[in-house]
């Protein structure tokens, strides 16, 4: 699907105004993880359960979910009990927040559009989410808030400022931690530059980590938050362990295009090596560049590690594509326990999901052009990208042997 909105790249950020109809942002800045928790609302007025064995594994890494995710009361079970979460987001309209943006807001925004050009004020409301926790019985176990300040370091104050709160989305619960995960979208309204920040609580309802997670609107990894069965969380930009220590995904000198799970102990990440260049056009203005990286335009860019941030494989990949936000075409047959991440250009790369070490490049030189009829023994599946569609035929005993064709598209 192609945006609404439409940007223009002025710099290593994407900087501009925000409108009805017409938006220009800006890239992520790298705020420090803010992990000082608000105060608590209320007690636990229940004793913590007993922790359950971990799930198992279920990760999939074609899954791929577009634009934000707001979230639902839903139920969770730890043992044999069954939990409910009851997520909320409200807005006080007698309340206005103001703050001064870098560029990020636009004058649609704006405290006073007579004087936005000077004072770069923007307006927003008070407002925020709240989660309760109730036990089988229907006691509550705790209830928490949080207020858009909670957000400034990780989103920004003055894209927190104009947001409107939505509801927080769980991601799971860990039970020999008694972790509960969640992911809090914070954006700009009516636009498409907004973070997915990731919210970690204990069943005492105190905030236990918050960060800044993934952004959209220019950039942003391809990577869904996710809470692994040994209490690992993935963020999109750290692996944060449950023992308190933390393996950093972000390169200097690069981007992360993609940190894609493929079990619930490895995972696979993708970066773009270069950066920004500064440039004053003819008119005095100023924009940015981005600059290859030459000296590692032939390097390995993709990595098979473990949560432990060891690597168990590398190799090079240049499929992706960006459109405000990182893409990496994919699909995983379970036929084969393999994920097939296509190159439109080259071919495939196999990685075999029971063997993190295993990746194979399969180039569509080495692939026959697919004839009917479909043999007994293929499984066909179909990867799209913004420009093409292609089937591809695999025997299962052979994860690498593959037929393929591409599919016109229909007028």
């Amino acid at each position: 699907m192609r945006p609404v909105f439409s940007l223009f790249r002025t710099g290593p950020a994407l900087m501009g105004a925000v409108g009805l109809t017409a938006l220009v942002a800006c890239e992520a800045r790298r705020q420090p993880e803010h992990t000082t928790p608000p105060a608590a609302d209320s007690a636990a007025t229940v004793a913590a359960p007993a922790p359950a064995a971990p799930p198992p594994d279920t990760v999939d890494a074609s899954r791929t979910e577009h634009g934000y995710q707001p979230g639902h009361d839903t139920t969770f079970y730890i043992g044999q009990q069954r939990y409910r979460l009851l997520l909320r987001a409200e807005t006080d309209s007698t309340k206005p927040l103001v703050a001064v943006t870098e560029g990020i807001v636009g004058p649609y925004y704006a405290d006073d559009t007579t004087t936005f050009a000077r004072t770069h004020r923007v307006r927003g409301y008070a407002g925020g989410q709240t989660i309760t926790l109730l036990d089988p019985a229907g006691r509550q176990v705790f209830r928490r808030q949080l207020r858009k300040a909670d957000f400034y370091q990780v989103a920004g104050q003055d894209i927190a400022t104009v947001s409107n709160p939505e509801r927080p989305l769980f991601v799971g619960y860990h039970a020999p931690s008694q972790t509960l995960a969640f992911t809090v979208v914070v954006g700009i309204p009516d636009s498409d530059v907004w973070r997915t920040c990731v919210l970690t609580l204990g069943l005492d309802g105190r905030v236990r980590s918050l960060s800044a997670g993934r952004w959209s609107g220019g950039e942003g990894p391809d990577c869904q938050a996710k809470l692994l069965a040994d209490g690992t969380l993935l963020d999109c930009e750290a692996l944060r362990r449950p023992d308190g220590r933390t393996v950093q995904l972000l390169k200097p000198q690069a981007t992360l295009v993609a940190a894609l799970l493929l079990s619930d102990s490895t995972l696979c990440t993708i970066y773009r090596y270069g950066q920004y260049r500064e440039i004053v056009n003819a008119d005095s203005t100023r924009d940015y560049e981005w600059v290859v990286d030459r000296r590692r335009r032939n390097a390995p860019n993709a990595f098979v590690l473990n949560t432990r941030g060891q690597v168990r494989q590398q190799f090079r990949y240049a499929g992706y594509f960006d459109v405000l936000g990182y893409l990496v075409p994919r699909r995983y047959v379970w036929q084969t326990h393999s994920y097939y991440l296509l190159d439109e250009e080259r071919g495939l790369h196999v990685l075999d999901k029971h063997n993190p070490a295993s990746v194979a490049a399969v180039p569509f030189q080495q692939m026959q052009r697919f004839r009917q009829p479909q043999r007994p023994e293929e499984v066909r599946f179909v990867i799209t990208t913004e420009t093409a569609t292609l089937a591809f035929y695999v025997d299962p005993a052979q994860p690498t042997r593959l037929r393929y064709q591409r599919i016109e598209p229909r007028n």
